[in-house]
């Protein structure tokens, strides 16, 4: 069996990263199915977590999520286990995919927890199919951000993918959210081609970008809401390493 270990560190006490997993799962688990914990809970407050995860059932096995929270250095370490996945090609492609949603999950925690920040979509955008990547960036949070935000620096490494895009929200070197403009549909996740089953429209989609201080640079945290097809998949891991070439 397999399982998906990753840490993260806020910037809080442990009570009040406690009381975000607990009241706020609703943002933290975002990316994941269910807007809440699922039964039953095992809780020691405000130290351990442990839920069942009956969504990989149907891949042939319930799972586990494991939560530790520890005091380190006037935050918190979070430390998230999801145990008791399985092999094969279908828990393979699972295991990715909560790879990332997980990661996104932790990233929207510590936002909330530091900033009050939610980072879900608009309202309209809510629910609706959506696309999740990390990457580690080997510079400062400041250097990662003016990458993203100072339109000079923008054109000088993104190759266009950020075009057009519109800021709704942002609080400066945490947290950035943008409006897509309506991209030509693809097909077959070859962008600019046109496949059978999509639309001969594409809508406007949203971007966030959470960014995070690591010992190592920024871990940088993107979601797209509202996507269609595999596009999504061709555009946004290009960017991060043509970013992390760029401030390396």
């Amino acid at each position: 069996m397999h399982q998906i270990r990753i840490q993260s560190f806020v910037a809080a006490a442990r009570a009040e990263v406690w009381h975000a997993l607990r009241h706020r799962a609703d943002v933290v688990l975002d990316a994941l199915p269910g807007p809440a914990w699922p039964e039953p809970r095992v809780e020691e407050p405000p130290a351990h977590l442990t839920v069942p995860w009956p969504h990989t059932a149907a891949l042939g096995a319930p799972s586990e999520v494991v939560l530790a929270l520890e005091e380190n250095g006037g935050g918190t370490r979070v430390d998230l286990r999801h145990r008791g996945l399985g092999e094969g090609p279908a828990w393979d492609e699972a295991i990715g995919g909560y790879f990332a949603a997980w990661l996104q999950a932790l990233a929207a925690l510590g936002l909330l927890v530091e900033s009050g920040l939610d980072a879900r979509p608009s309202a309209a955008l809510r629910g609706a199919e959506r696309y999740f990547a990390s990457g580690e960036i080997p510079s400062s949070s400041d250097a990662v951000w003016r990458s993203l935000t100072d339109p000079l620096v923008l054109e000088r490494w993104s190759d266009g993918v950020l075009d057009g895009a519109g800021a709704r929200e942002a609080q400066e070197g945490r947290f950035l959210r943008l409006a897509l403009p309506a991209r030509e549909p693809a097909g077959d996740g070859v962008p600019g081609t046109r496949g059978p089953e999509t639309s001969a429209a594409a809508a406007p989609t949203e971007v966030t970008f959470i960014l995070r201080r690591t010992p190592r640079g920024t871990h940088l945290a993107l979601a797209e809401y509202g996507v269609s097809g595999r596009e999504p998949s061709s555009r946004w891991p290009p960017m991060f390493e043509r970013l992390a070439r760029f401030l390396a």
